[in-house]
């Protein structure tokens, strides 16, 4: 087909309907992780970057729609004709699925339908009469086939900044970066879809770590195109740290570099161990999200060289925020274990949590066990209601647990985290403050200056301190936030008139929060239309990418310095 037009879509909102899955949504960390902790969650909307990925890498003219409304999809396809749609979803948002396949028979009936994502798990006869291709592989690969493109040309990496994480309805004018890093994970745990949807393969989609560090220096530049201000980067790999030979690449990179990174990354405890608190610190990492599951899952990554709680106390104290997933429901546990572990965790100290239900997704070895072994709960083998398959509730009989119990468990826990840690915010706060009183004096000049970058954090966020002091969970959480912040002022200095009044400023914005969400008021997210243009606008920008990601870089030894690099940076940024 000649220079066809295609549309890519995420499923249409408004998400969090009734009956509807408890995490589906268009955030990363509300409706997942700060559970529980009203207004203080982190409040951030993500864009659906495989889509952006695949229009930026086809040489076919496109458009990007994330989080389109009903109406705003079908205005799209009024005003617009396409020859394929390319639909992204998971298995718990398949019903949207089916009403957008309705609109597109009306409005849009020559149009071909491509279904992609992590929902194409389920069987060819459940999919089939809603697409007339199903991609389960890698997007990129897939449409240029489909498209007859060239396959081998380089993944190019788009510039799709988000908003970052804000807290009490304030607006951030910051961005964040999104990289990917690579797709799929080597660790294999039996109830991972990601693992092994792609079969257990990785797929690096970025090679070096001087490629890395290079696109990381070609956001900024889009960043400063775009009047952006990027404020750090999502690096997206399941497990950036395994990869051991291009992480210690990129870390040289960022030494010779010389500035500090800001960096929300993956990695396990197995892959952490490869590496001291202090290199990580250098990489740039601020939060990782690690995974600590449950004391007797047995999987391979919950390995390392170090101690559990030494990896956490080391990280912590480099200014190393950790974001820490738990699972319940593995066959071991009964309600003493489960607490037990919860115990286990909370002497850790992550700064966020997630606790998930052991859940069989389709497609995983768990699923193909719990099949076999008939322990699927009828409701859910015979006539599943899919927008239960989440992560949030359990689908087959445990020898401790009913279903509603595990549910409620699961709850009952993530209010435990809050009530017995606090608001994740200031537990990220303290965990920078400590990375700032520790480094500040470092004998590396990058973590001195990475010690400045984190002070500054902690000074802009100490107004936080005002609606915990109200707020908290409790009164002994509540005292913590006021002690925290005379730890702050003892440490830097008394807060200005300013800042005395953007910390009062806090408490009605807080009130307004709480507000909002209990009127259900500004809670979804916004229509995100880009346009990418046909191949011949986009070559002369694919090269001018590439030119800018290939500096010539030669990796030295650790400990040494390499002057070449600085000076290739240099004349790259004058050009």
């Amino acid at each position: 087909m000649p220079n066809p037009h295609i549309l890519f879509t995420t499923v249409c909102r408004p998400f969090g309907g009734e009956g509807e899955g408890d995490s589906v949504g268009a955030e990363l960390f509300h409706p997942q992780i700060p559970r529980e902790q009203g207004i203080f969650s982190y409040r951030q909307v993500v864009r659906c970057w495989a889509l952006d990925y695949i229009a930026h890498n086809i040489e076919s003219s496109s458009v990007v729609l994330h989080y389109p409304s009903e109406r705003e999809f079908v205005r799209e396809l009024k005003n617009h004709r396409y020859d394929f749609i390319g639909i992204n979803f998971v298995v718990a948002t398949y019903h949207k699925v089916k009403r957008m396949k309705q609109l597109i028979e009306i409005y849009a009936p020559d149009t071909k339908v491509i279904l992609g994502g992590y929902g194409t798990v389920l069987s060819d006869e459940e999919l089939s009469p809603c697409g007339d291709f199903i991609c389960r592989e890698e997007g990129i690969g897939f449409m240029r086939k489909l498209l007859g493109d060239n396959p081998e040309r380089p993944i190019m990496h788009p510039y799709a900044p988000i908003d970052a994480p804000s807290v009490f309805s304030y607006p951030r004018r910051s961005k964040v970066a999104h990289i990917t890093g690579g797709l799929g994970c080597p660790n294999g745990c039996d109830f991972c879809c990601t693992s092994h949807f792609f079969k257990r393969k990785y797929i690096p989609f970025v090679k070096s770590g001087e490629e890395l560090y290079g696109l990381m220096l070609h956001m900024k530049k889009e960043a400063e195109k775009a009047g952006d201000d990027i404020s750090g980067f999502i690096l997206i790999d399941e497990d950036f740290f395994l990869h051991e030979k291009r992480a210690r690449e990129f870390l040289q990179c960022v030494r010779v570099g010389g500035k500090p990174l800001s960096i929300m990354g993956f990695g396990s405890i197995r892959g952490l161990s490869k590496y001291t608190a202090d290199e990580i610190a250098e990489m740039g990492f601020e939060v990782i999200w690690t995974a600590f599951e449950g004391t007797e899952s047995g999987f391979h990554k919950l390995k390392g060289i170090q101690s559990i709680p030494e990896l956490y106390a080391s990280l912590k104290s480099r200014g190393i925020a950790l974001l820490t997933s738990m699972i319940i429901g593995f066959p071991y546990q009964d309600k003493e274990q489960v607490m037990k572990e919860f115990n286990i965790i909370a002497e850790l100290g992550p700064s966020l949590w997630q606790v998930l239900i052991y859940f069989a997704f389709p497609g995983t070895p768990l699923h193909e066990q719990m099949v076999r072994e008939g322990r699927y709960l009828p409701k859910y083998s015979d006539n599943p209601d899919y927008r239960t398959f989440d992560g949030f509730s359990m689908h087959f009989t445990h020898p401790y647990f009913t279903a509603d119990e595990m549910k409620n468990l699961q709850r009952e826990l993530f209010r435990k985290y809050y009530e017995t840690l606090g608001p994740s915010l200031l537990r990220n706060l303290r965990v920078w403050f400590e990375g700032y009183r520790s480094l500040r004096n470092s004998s590396k000049k990058l973590l001195r200056l990475r010690a400045e970058e984190l002070g500054k954090c902690v000074r802009a966020g100490a107004a936080a301190t005002y609606p915990a002091m109200f707020f908290g969970p409790n009164k002994e959480r509540r005292e913590e936030a006021k002690a925290f912040l005379q730890d702050i002022e003892n440490e830097m200095g008394p807060l200005s008139a300013k800042e005395r009044i953007l910390c009062w400023a806090t408490v009605p914005l807080s009130l307004w929060t709480w507000m909002k969400s209990r009127l259900n008021l500004f809670q979804q997210p916004k229509l995100l239309r880009i346009q990418y243009p046909p191949t011949p606008a986009r070559r002369s920008e694919r090269k001018a990418v590439e030119l800018h990601s290939s500096f010539p870089v030669t990796i030295p030894a650790a400990g040494t310095t390499c002057p070449s690099y600085s000076c290739a940076v240099e004349s790259k940024n004058a050009e």
